[in-house]
């Protein structure tokens, strides 16, 4: 048979229709078994996989960055980058990392799979190309408690989640039987424990989706933080205030300080807005310093937003400008009418 290079585009069109027809011919003669196993064989030959790259730097110690890098169908570009301990990473250790010039080939193995890697790390800096192989045994398991819709790219991010059977079997234990596989995936991920939740749980927060637990674990909100925000006097604040509090700062100190400048009986959103606007008890004391004792939480925040200064007051009363109320004295401020 002549080479099927040598072939015009014509012929080489007619042999590829023959061979497929005659394969397909095979096929049908071997029976609808044979087919079937083709079909899985094929299957199972494709395989997940992509770049990455790496990154190591000795303040980390036993962690390192690794950031799986694949084009998506619609042509994007799909990062998912995570930091693990060495312990984690089957093959590669801190010679590796640190080497001026190392091949490496090492591998994430996880209960719903293996990223298998292959490239090379100089001086902390690693890239390359892996591979991923899902778990049939996992997805068996995940199965039969109830998980059915999901892909070998749902297993993937299981795989850099660290999701494991035993996770699923306890957050069906606190309620959540019916999560889909992405929030169960999101839960291992944000390392949202059966500890955690019931710690909330104990401090007052029952019933929390799995949403609003990822949430919580990302603003590190505890029981410990929970209770001091008891002390600060709010009535049963909801999972968002309490998030709002941890995410601008709000302490028991900084209350105390605004309560002995006056303002006492805050509630969180003027508390929010006192903080956001840098409002301290120094502050305020140089404001009623100069004569100004009736101030409110709205007021010293306009008196501030517009840069009225204890300084600015003396200055406008240098230059004629006496007894002038608050919103006087933050008109000549915009003005820019003091010198």
């Amino acid at each position: 048979m002549k080479n099927l290079h040598s072939l015009s585009d014509r012929q080489r069109r007619l042999t590829v229709i023959f061979l497929i027809a005659l394969m397909a011919l095979a096929f049908l003669l071997a029976g609808e078994t044979a087919v079937g196993k083709f079909v899985r064989v094929v299957a199972a030959q494709e395989t997940i996989s992509g770049q990455w790259t790496g990154q190591y730097e000795p303040k980390w110690r036993d962690q390192v960055q690794l950031s799986l890098i694949r084009r998506s169908e619609k042509g994007g570009t799909n990062i998912m980058g995570n930091t693990y301990r060495l312990n984690e990473v089957q093959g590669l250790d801190i010679g590796a990392l640190t080497s001026a010039d190392a091949i490496v080939k090492f591998a994430i193995v996880a209960e719903a799979g293996t990223i298998s890697f292959e490239g090379s790390f100089k001086s902390g800096k690693g890239a390359g190309f892996w591979t991923f192989s899902a778990n049939p045994a996992f997805a068996s398991a995940m199965n039969q408690r109830g998980f059915t819709n999901f892909s070998d790219e749902d297993l993937l991010r299981a795989t850099t989640r660290k999701l494991t059977v035993r996770y699923a079997d306890e957050m069906k234990s606190v309620g959540f039987a019916k999560l889909d596989f992405d929030l169960l995936v999101r839960g291992a991920g944000h390392e949202v424990t059966l500890a955690y939740i019931n710690e909330l749980r104990s401090a007052g927060y029952p019933g929390l989706t799995m949403d609003e637990l990822v949430r919580a674990r990302n603003h590190e909100i505890d029981g410990a933080y929970i209770k001091e925000v008891a002390t600060m006097g709010f009535e049963k604040p909801s999972l968002d205030e309490v998030i709002r509090l941890r995410n601008h700062e709000i302490t028991p100190a900084y209350l105390a300080e605004m309560k002995s400048a006056g303002f006492g009986d805050l509630t969180i959103e003027d508390a929010i807005r006192l903080k956001n606007h840098d409002i301290t008890q120094g502050y305020v004391a140089e404001i009623k310093g100069e004569g100004y004792n009736d101030l409110s939480a709205d007021t010293v925040i306009r008196l501030r937003n517009h840069d009225v200064t204890a300084d600015f007051i003396r200055r406008a009363r240098a230059q004629g400008y006496a007894n002038t109320t608050l919103d006087e004295l933050i008109r000549l401020r915009s003005r820019g009418v003091v010198k």
